[in-house]
């Protein structure tokens, strides 16, 4: 795996998606939200005005609202939301902060369609953890509503791979350490890994929220995981970490085969609607 190539790594995963078992239950149709095409899921007892925006993962190289259709449908029928999944520029050819900036755009979309952010949450997983991190900061520092809850899972939040638990880990994973250094180069482009604009644990984290971080205490990323909600909580922030006892990866990817991933999912769903 250390030499999945971004051009590998999309044809793996677009052409073997997740089974279609919870997303045959959502209505699907394409739209383009802010310059940006994505896929609407719609579950049949949708809650009036209120839309869950989902950030998918990849390391920012690779996955779409088609790969990660499982997983975003099931986030749409346990908050009862339509859910709407930018598929945005992936790296290389479009580097950080490509996909951050089209992560902003859908969110003002969607306000600007007339939903108050307060009927607006987001979620994502991995790389799309991180963007909805970086969503909260960007509408932070530019003064704009932020949305009613946010769930970041498995963020990937400090592409410098230094955190110890990313080689301690590695036997119970997925994935190298290896493979992550090479891929956080291709995701950065000119930008340094370890620039706070895109390693998020050493970013300004006052000020965000209401934020849950869920991650696995097997996986390599739960160390920076662990960091980014013990700094986002000395600096004040509204911030809450469900550690998922043993699980490796973004866990929620694998609900259909481990409990542990579906009951991580309708935690989530539970933190969201509580705050709509």
């Amino acid at each position: 795996m250390a030499t999945w190539s971004p051009a590998r790594m999309r044809a793996d995963l677009e052409g073997r998606p997740f089974p279609a078992t919870h997303s045959k239950k959502c209505a699907r149709r394409a739209e383009t939200l802010g310059g940006v095409n994505g896929e609407w899921f719609e579950p049949p007892d949708a809650r009036p005005g209120a839309v869950l925006l989902y950030v998918h993962g990849g390391s920012f190289l690779a996955g779409s609202s088609r790969t990660h259709g499982e997983v975003i449908a099931r986030f749409a029928l346990a908050t009862r939301m339509r859910t709407f999944a930018p598929n945005y520029r992936l790296a290389p050819e479009h580097p950080y902060p490509a996909g951050a900036q089209d992560v902003l755009a859908v969110y003002r979309a969607v306000i600007a369609s007339g939903v108050s952010p307060g009927r607006v949450a987001v979620a994502g997983e991995s790389a799309g953890g991180n963007l909805v991190v970086k969503l909260l900061l960007d509408l932070r520092d530019r003064g704009e509503g932020a949305p009613a809850a946010s769930v970041a899972i498995s963020g990937w939040f400090d592409l410098t791979a230094s955190q110890p638990s990313m080689k301690e880990h590695e036997r119970f994973d997925y994935g190298t350490r290896s493979m992550l250094v090479e891929q956080a180069k291709l995701a950065a482009g000119a930008l340094a890994v370890s620039d706070p604009t895109l390693s998020l644990v050493d970013a300004d984290l006052s000020r965000i929220g209401p934020l849950l971080i869920q991650a696995g205490t097997a996986e390599m990323l739960w160390d920076e995981n662990r960091l980014l909600y013990e700094r986002a909580r000395a600096a004040g922030a509204d911030v809450e970490l469900d550690a998922l006892a043993e699980m490796p990866h973004a866990a929620t990817l694998l609900a259909d085969f481990a409990p542990e991933g579906a009951a991580a999912v309708e935690r989530a769903a539970r933190f969201v609607v509580a705050r709509l």
